[in-house]
């Protein structure tokens, strides 16, 4: 492998990279420790079960490397989470002359002023603008916490529409407690659709009117 000298010397002047070294570059970048502070702090409540095959935390899954090929579901349950104005977003990252374009998702937040990607099935949290530089994004779609959460809002009301008014606070608070089946999201082939090719069974938890707790199921 060569050093971050002769890596940041070759992006300079757009010379291709190779993926390991791609990676190197955005360790060797890696954030202070407040902003994964901040993350853990936020996405404690997210509980996954992947298939019938494993489960867990998010931290957990992603520290074991079990999250690689989940991009789609696993952004769409973090971006739960977090402010309304961070999004996710979708399109093709350059992993390297040995490797093909790779269909991707990632978070992009800010704290304290600063943009920042989370990519979870990488592993990978950097600045924003590193992220870009390194992986020569081609951003396809783009869609907000806000959207996000909009629409599982709307189908938690859905799933209850046929209640009679009387009763449909008891049973919207019954499922928000996890007492309910789980809801399952599934989304059309629209990089721009806040459910993406998902098809996800999540049972959420609330506190005072937001987010407290999600169970998100993913399904083969």
């Amino acid at each position: 492998m060569i050093g971050i000298r002769e890596i940041f010397n070759a992006l300079a002047h757009h010379t291709p990279l190779s993926f390991e070294n791609k990676m190197h570059t955005l360790y060797y970048k890696k954030m202070d420790e407040k902003v994964l502070t901040y993350l853990k702090k936020i996405l404690k409540g997210l509980y996954i079960e992947v298939t019938e095959d494993y489960e867990g935390v998010l931290f957990e899954l992603m520290s074991d490397e079990l999250l690689e090929g989940w991009c789609w579901q696993t952004t769409e349950s973090a971006i739960l989470f977090f402010q309304d104005d961070d999004c996710i977003e979708r399109g093709i990252l350059k992993f390297g002359y040995n490797y093909p374009d790779y269909d991707h998702s990632w978070i992009c937040f800010t704290f304290e002023g600063e943009e920042y990607v989370f990519d979870s099935c990488l592993a990978i949290l950097c600045k924003k603008e590193d992220y870009y530089k390194t992986f020569l994004v081609e951003r396809r779609g783009k869609v907000s916490a806000r959207e996000v959460k909009r629409t599982l809002w709307n189908q938690i009301h859905m799933f209850h529409q046929e209640r009679t008014v009387s009763c449909e606070k008891s049973l919207r608070q019954k499922f928000l407690n996890g007492e309910e089946r789980e809801i399952v999201m599934s989304g059309p082939e629209d990089l721009n659709t806040p459910f993406y090719r998902n098809h996800v069974g999540y049972k959420v938890q609330t506190e005072e009117e937001k987010i407290k707790k999600i169970v998100a199921h993913y399904y083969d």
